[in-house]
């Protein structure tokens, strides 16, 4: 039967030596296309074994999938399930796994799929049934359902035995009606469904944390009946799936059929998606030692070499106020060699403010300070050194793949550095007569570093103009 099936495994690109076992296994339901291959490709960076299997509706490979198994009593499952085509799909799918994969099922599989069909709803089910003994499905991502809403329904009431993550879009408004009654009836909980001004109770829960059951994403300006697999990977910010994200006109689908929409909820999804997957089975790397461990490399040893080593093999970084960095090995390797670790003047300190640890990605809200003593490629190209000393907040975005940097997204003030040093005037720079651009100069990192020392709102011409007008809906009182 698996000679009918259209099947590809994606190894774990993770180095074995850092995991205690077996690397978790990702089942991967989709049609076969650039989008759900580099999809695939980007998980195997996270460190899954990836077995992408070709669903497409109408395929060979779908058709085969449900071939009836030749040795149906070799599972154990209810009747009622075994006359389904979900049941012919999971125990196909388990002896696929288990003649390619060494070690066969492993104890810590998740499914994802894309447009599962009303015809194939019982796969979710049917695969942990028969799985169970072995470890059954540790979680379950669907993208874009096809059900009804009776089987929706029904799926998310079974998600007390695996956990249950799906992603739709916010113009399904049928089934968004659907779930939001289920909640108000109390069938499943309200924290299960993004906000809804009909779902407005919210409440703490106390003691350990414990895993949600079921997570329901909606993501705006996607049609209802737009192909997941399309919208789903479009993934822009990693090697594998930008071209798929971004495809040339050339290509056979236009970039009609990729929008900002269609990147902005792939990009959510994802670490959405790789936080269930990281929760319930790993792997769980270290990630602010990890980060540590780079920003190290560049700012105290400033070694290059060692700076990529601890990145993927196509990683970028994107200093977004001067657009330096580089995408790819070959182009942030140079930039990190002659334009990052050896230009940054001999004082260059970053004092940490806040971080936020997310499942694939960490926050830093810093200070950045130095002495104006280089050229400072990375951070002010062209300029020459004017000997001043510098001082500006910064906020860095840092995605880790697995146990390795993907890429890095940095956002500072160009304009407060540049009145810093002297290069910038927010009177004589102005090219509106009678017009003071609303920029500062240290005043900004000083707020960051003592928010209550400096005055707020000192640009705003008309601040004064408010003092002592009404304040609707205010009941705290200053002390």
């Amino acid at each position: 039967m698996s000679g009918e099936i259209q099947f590809k495994v994606y190894e774990s690109s993770v180095d074995p030596a850092r995991t205690p076992g077996r690397m978790p296994t990702v089942l991967l339901l989709g049609p076969w296309h650039a989008g759900t291959q580099s999809l695939a490709l980007n998980l195997s960076e996270e460190g899954y074994q990836v077995v992408l299997v070709d669903t497409a509706p109408n395929s060979a490979s779908l058709n085969a999938l449900r071939t009836r198994p030749a040795e149906s009593d070799r599972y154990v499952a209810d009747d009622d399930l075994r006359n389904t085509d979900g049941w012919s799909e999971a125990v196909n799918l388990i002896a696929l796994i288990d003649a390619h994969l060494s070690g066969g099922w492993n104890k810590y599989t998740a499914l994802i799929t894309f447009g599962l069909q009303q015809q194939d709803a019982d796969v979710v089910l049917a695969l942990h049934t028969e799985s169970f003994k072995r470890g059954g499905l540790s979680a379950c991502v669907a993208y874009g359902l096809l059900l009804t809403k009776d089987q929706v329904l029904e799926a998310v009431g079974r998600a007390r035995d695996y956990p249950l993550l799906v992603h739709v879009p916010e113009s399904d408004t049928e089934l968004i009606s659907a779930l939001v009654e289920a909640a108000k009836r109390g069938d499943i909980p309200q924290d299960a469904l993004p906000f809804h001004p009909e779902l407005a109770h919210f409440k703490a829960s106390l003691g350990p944390v414990k895993p949600k059951t079921v997570s329901i994403f909606t993501y705006t300006s996607i049609g209802v009946d737009e192909d997941a697999a399309i919208w789903g990977c479009a993934f822009p910010f990693s090697h594998h799936t930008k071209d798929f994200a971004f495809p040339s006109t050339t290509s056979q689908v236009s970039e009609a059929h990729r929008s900002t929409a269609h990147r902005s909820a792939a990009a959510m999804s994802y670490s959405r998606t790789v936080a269930l997957l990281k929760s319930t089975m790993g792997p769980r790397f270290p990630l602010e030692q990890l980060w540590d461990q780079h920003t190290y490399f560049e700012f105290a040893t400033r070694d290059s070499a060692k700076t990529m080593s601890a990145m993927v093999a196509q990683p970028y970084v994107n200093h977004v106020a001067c657009l330096t960095g580089g995408a790819g090995f070959t182009q942030l390797a140079r930039f990190y060699e002659h334009h990052f670790t050896s230009v940054s003047p001999p004082d260059t300190q970053l004092v940490p403010i806040s971080r936020t640890i997310g499942a694939d990605r960490i926050i830093d809200e810093m200070v950045f300070s130095c002495t104006h003593t280089t050229m400072i490629d990375y951070f002010l190209p062209g300029v020459p050194p004017t000997g001043r000393k510098l001082r500006i907040p910064m906020v860095g975005i840092v995605n880790l793949r697995g146990d390795k940097l993907a890429y890095e997204s940095l956002y500072w003030d160009q304009a407060n550095a540049l009145v810093q040093l002297g290069l910038l005037d927010p009177v004589k720079s102005s090219l509106h007569p009678g017009t003071t651009l609303p920029i500062a100069g240290d005043e900004v990192a000083q707020k960051i570093l003592h928010p209550y020392g400096v005055p707020s709102n000192e640009l705003m011409p008309n601040w004064p103009e408010s003092q002592g007008k009404s304040i609707p809906a205010v009941t705290a009182k200053d002390p």
